[in-house]
């Protein structure tokens, strides 16, 4: 982990949509308080239990949320990006982290601690940010508890391809190139089956030429039929 020396973190604080209207006062008091910090990919932020003594925000790369399984699977529940807030529910009510945290890519973040968050609390600007960014993680949640409680495997993995095509996708001649790669166990992860299960279907789904494989990369080949199994009309939205 690389820690970011004052100067360079009042660079990038100005950068922030977060802070975009916050005086130089605001951005000295922050820059000598808060840290960037950098990690590498696959590292543990924090487990379930922890205590929540810090509030992250995502400056590049992602984390993953999980949570261990009965029988000892890691779930993905909630892949977080560049803008959002990590551990902000939990920060906000002084609990215990609920969920495990992994860096996904090497990753940075802004690193806020307790007393400062509480000084930033009384901006617009921040509460608003806030408000969003925790409207947001509950309805990835909501969607992903729908998806777990109703849904087959078919709908779940057609809106996760939709989606993965939505945030990390590249229109080509051919279709949509999904430039993220991602394993088949890590989309068992996701949406909680197993590798053979997800192999099964994407498998059958080439057959039919909804997609492909580039380069180690899925490309969408027909959208629109994904977006009818899936019953998502438009999955970015």
């Amino acid at each position: 982990m690389k820690t970011m020396k004052n100067p360079t973190i009042s660079d990038e604080i100005r950068k922030m949509e977060l802070f975009g209207a916050a005086d130089d006062a605001v951005i000295s008091m922050l820059a000598k308080k808060v840290n960037i910090n950098t990690y590498r990919d696959r590292q543990t932020l924090f487990l379930s239990g922890d205590p929540c003594d810090t509030l992250y925000i995502i400056l590049s790369g992602g984390i993953y949320l999980y949570f261990i399984s009965e029988e000892g699977n890691e779930v993905i529940f909630s892949e977080l990006q560049a803008g959002d807030a990590v551990g902000e529910i939990e920060f906000a009510l002084n609990y215990r982290h609920s969920s495990n945290a992994v860096i996904c890519g090497a990753t940075r973040l802004l690193e806020i601690d307790r007393k400062t968050f509480n000084a930033l609390s009384a901006i617009p600007q921040v509460s608003s940010y806030l408000m969003r960014t925790i409207a947001r993680k509950l309805h990835r949640t909501i969607m992903f508890a729908e998806g777990m409680a109703l849904y087959p495997l078919e709908i779940r993995l057609a809106r996760l391809l939709l989606n993965l095509g939505a945030s990390h996708g590249r229109s080509t001649s051919d279709g949509i190139l999904i430039e993220k790669p991602i394993s088949q166990s890590r989309m068992g992860q996701l949406i909680n089956a197993s590798r053979p299960r997800i192999n099964a279907q994407l498998q059958a789904w080439k057959s039919e030429r909804l997609i492909g494989v580039r380069q180690h990369r899925i490309i969408i080949f027909n959208k629109r039929s994904l977006q009818i199994i899936s019953r998502h009309s438009d999955p970015a939205a």
